[in-house]
């Protein structure tokens, strides 16, 4: 077999056909990383581009997010619209249009408190704190507490200022009829209110239980 394939290639044919299958055999060993290299070479510019566009797009991001404006005002450029009026001077106020604009400002008053009451029981008859609660909320007094007194043995009714203000506690025995002399000052801060009313045996003589 050996002096065979001998004798084939001393053949000159034979010796060309065997040449052009290896060099055939050697292009296709060689064409596949030349076919990786040519598609890389193809893609390079693509990946160029790419990455470029990327950039521009970060770019552009960037700039709309500033605010160029404020910036180059704040490095001592001015920055104005081209429709923007020149400023004017403005003159100081003369003394007389001070003095005027004084007088016709008007003067704010504080706002009226109501005074604040505890109408307390001090005979003992049913309903007659409530009746009389009722009374001093209808002209617009503020009762903020109604109960019993520590006792039921009060004769006269009583109008106590707890705040050292004696007018709100005259005011109260004026609506309900209270004679002055039963108008006492007994100041008490901790009661966190302005008149103390104690009802006593004489409720019926008050205005409210007259009709």
């Amino acid at each position: 077999m050996a002096k065979r394939v001998r004798r084939d290639l001393s053949n000159k044919k034979v010796r060309q056909i065997v040449k052009k299958k290896l060099q055939t055999s050697r292009q296709q060993t060689q064409r596949s990383p030349n076919f990786s290299r040519n598609i890389f070479t193809y893609l390079k510019p693509l990946f160029y581009f790419f990455v470029f566009a990327l950039f521009i797009f970060i770019l552009y991001q960037i700039t709309t997010s500033l605010n160029f404006t404020e910036f180059f005002s704040s490095n001592g450029t001015e920055v104005k619209p081209s429709d923007t009026p020149p400023l004017q001077a403005v003159a100081p106020p003369r003394e007389s249009d001070t003095t005027e604009s004084q007088i016709t400002q008007p003067i704010l008053t504080p706002v009226p408190q109501n005074t604040q009451v505890e109408v307390l029981n001090g005979c003992g008859v049913p309903g007659i704190a409530k009746s009389t609660t009722a009374f001093l909320r209808h002209f617009k007094f503020d009762v903020v507490y109604m109960g019993n007194y520590s006792n039921f043995n009060e004769q006269n009714t009583r109008i106590i200022d707890r705040i050292g203000n004696i007018n709100s506690a005259m005011k109260i025995a004026e609506t309900l009829g209270v004679e002055e002399q039963y108008v006492t000052t007994e100041v008490d801060k901790s009661k966190q209110l302005n008149v103390t009313v104690i009802l006593g045996k004489d409720y019926k003589s008050l205005k409210p239980f007259k009709n």
